[in-house]
């Protein structure tokens, strides 16, 4: 009998724990939305105004709009506003504020924005960029994201925002291709070494984002069998930003348009300098130094005339004269006979 009451309570239970779905498409009044993005609920904005307009930044809205757009007609079905798409064929090159033309006076519906995104390899220690170039494997670097993007991701502007809406996704691949979904702070066998999920999907509220945890990264480390689990060679980032399908609204053959729109990426190479001993000296005649590997063995130099009188000489005695050791022979001889009388 009570079998009946299981479906009810997992639906109960995945009512309040799965996140609610298009979290993102209701627009408060007058923020901003972004060329390209579909399914948007705008009535906020819009309330009983019927056409919108834009005018040139700097113009007063008192001289006629150099763009207008009828979105609700009286006394017609007007579910678009609920479901409205921000074409790039109509909105492109008309960015900034559309303001409600037939109310007075004129306020904002929503700002249009062109998407903008961008990935860098940042130098923490350094602060600085460093995409495209080559780095040691001890750099401590991380991902960097600028965009305007995180605008949508702000309670303000979008008030049915759920936690897990990040629109962002960002990809890091090894010189192979291959995707890499978690970093080891360490090699295996050492008790401090752990394994961090990587900021594949960020939540970006601000711009700049930088990823996070990305100082635990140890691309030293080394499997159980001692092999390098970071191979040398060149690693890419790469991001993508598909707010409300704006990706796909696009016409098609102008993908390579939407670099620094909807997608990024940044490579980064990294190496093992190598330590070479070397040791400097200048040669006698004046001419250039030159720089020559450690000799396996002690080099002896010539000693020049200028040397020659610092150098302490080494102490030499005369052989002693034979007649006063003969002399010094009798006088022991004589010294012990008259001991013995």
């Amino acid at each position: 009998m009570q079998g009946k009451f299981i479906l009810p309570a997992i639906f109960a239970i995945l009512l309040f724990t799965c996140p609610v779905a298009a979290s993102l498409t209701k627009i408060s009044s007058g923020s901003p939305v972004f060329i390209g993005e579909t399914n948007l609920d705008i009535s906020s904005g819009l309330l009983d105004c019927h056409t919108i307009a834009w005018w040139p930044n700097g113009t007063p809205t008192a001289a006629p709009p150099v763009k207008n757009l009828t979105i609700a007609k009286i006394g017609q079905d007007n579910a678009q506003i609920f479901h409205y798409t921000i074409s790039p064929d109509f909105f492109n090159g008309y960015t900034g504020p559309w303001y409600c033309q037939d109310k007075q006076p004129p306020r904002v519906v929503f700002e249009v924005l062109e998407p903008q995104i961008r990935i860098r390899v940042w130098d923490l220690d350094s602060d600085k960029d460093v995409t495209g170039t080559s780095v040691p494997v001890s750099s401590n670097i991380s991902y960097r994201v600028d965009t305007n993007l995180n605008r949508a991701l702000q309670v303000s502007n979008r008030p049915d925002i759920n936690p897990l809406d990040s629109f962002f996704k960002v990809n890091l691949t090894d010189p192979r291709g291959r995707g890499i979904s978690n970093v080891y702070s360490g090699s295996a066998g050492d008790a401090s070494s752990q394994i961090i999920a990587f900021d594949s999907t960020p939540f970006i509220t601000s711009s700049p984002y930088f990823w996070k945890n990305a100082a635990a990264w140890n691309r030293e480390s080394r499997n159980a069998n001692g092999e390098k689990i970071y191979p040398d060679g060149t690693y890419t980032f790469m991001i993508t930003a598909n707010l409300n399908h704006l990706q796909e609204s696009y016409p098609v053959g102008a993908g390579k348009d939407l670099s620094g729109k909807t997608f990024s990426r940044a490579p980064v190479t990294f190496f093992r300098p190598t330590s070479t001993t070397s040791v400097t000296s200048g040669p006698l005649t004046g001419s250039p130094a030159v720089t020559s590997p450690a000799p396996a063995t002690p080099v002896t130099e010539p000693v020049t005339p200028e040397q020659t009188a610092t150098v302490t000489s080494k102490t030499t005695y005369s052989p002693v004269p034979i007649w006063v050791v003969l002399l010094s022979l009798v006088i022991a001889i004589l010294a012990l006979s008259g001991n013995k009388r």
